[in-house]
């Protein structure tokens, strides 16, 4: 037998060995399971949507008289040592404001030019969030909107979702495989679907200015993972 006759040899017996492995790995059995984490906690920060809306005869004199409403409110944001980095601006808008009836070319007539300018506030001691709406209305906000509670700890809590999944989707296995008479083999596969933190039900402004002294209630958020695990039998 020539040497390269030799090396061809070991090289398809090689593959040979390959195939029937991955057929192996193929044909053995497998259990495939999902499991699923959930932790809850109360928020402990929230996002604020506040801004002013002004009209006037012209574009100019709206953009003015909204520029110092704003400016007023954000020295009110100063003192309270609202962070500039808690503060962005979300949303500026200038648009014409239309008479019902139309001009002599049938086209809508321009009555006057409306200024809107939004701001979300990031606020970290849910203990000031009700001072904080009264204020705002006081100082001049007119578009009070929506309540968005978070987590300053997300990502912590996101992982301790997953552990939890993991460890739902092992008993699981370990349920099915016990009543089957069959042993538990090793985790063959891992895939997350995904990890969800639902948000709680957002407060509007009509719902929150009846009040001097505004009532909040922030609730429970719940965060959920998902996975799925694929382990041999034994």
């Amino acid at each position: 037998m020539t040497r390269f006759t030799t090396l061809f040899s070991l090289a398809l017996l090689a593959s040979l060995a390959l195939v029937n492995t991955a057929g192996a790995d193929n044909m053995r059995a497998k259990i495939s399971v999902t499991g699923e984490g959930v932790v809850t906690a109360v928020p402990d920060m929230a996002v604020v949507s506040t801004g002013v809306i002004t009209e006037a005869a012209t574009p100019e004199a709206a953009l003015d008289a909204n520029t110092a409403a704003m400016a007023r409110l954000m020295k009110v944001l100063d003192d309270l040592d609202i962070a500039s980095k808690d503060r962005q601006t979300s949303n500026f808008n200038v648009s014409p404001q239309y008479r019902r009836e139309r001009n002599e070319s049938g086209s809508p007539r321009i009555d006057g030019y409306r200024v809107s300018n939004q701001l979300s506030i990031r606020v970290r001691d849910l203990g000031e969030l009700g001072g904080l709406l009264e204020v705002l209305v006081k100082a001049g906000s007119n578009q009070l909107g929506n309540i968005r509670f978070d987590l300053s700890e997300r990502s912590e809590l996101m992982d301790k979702a997953r552990l939890l999944a993991v460890a739902d989707a092992r008993k699981r296995a370990e349920l099915y495989v016990n009543a089957a008479g069959v042993a538990l083999g090793d985790v063959l596969s891992i895939s997350e679907s995904g990890v969800s933190m639902p948000r709680p039900p957002m407060m509007h402004s009509e719902m929150m200015a009846k009040a001097a002294d505004v009532p909040i209630a922030v609730g429970e958020s719940e965060i959920r993972a998902t996975v799925h695990m694929v382990f041999g039998l034994d």
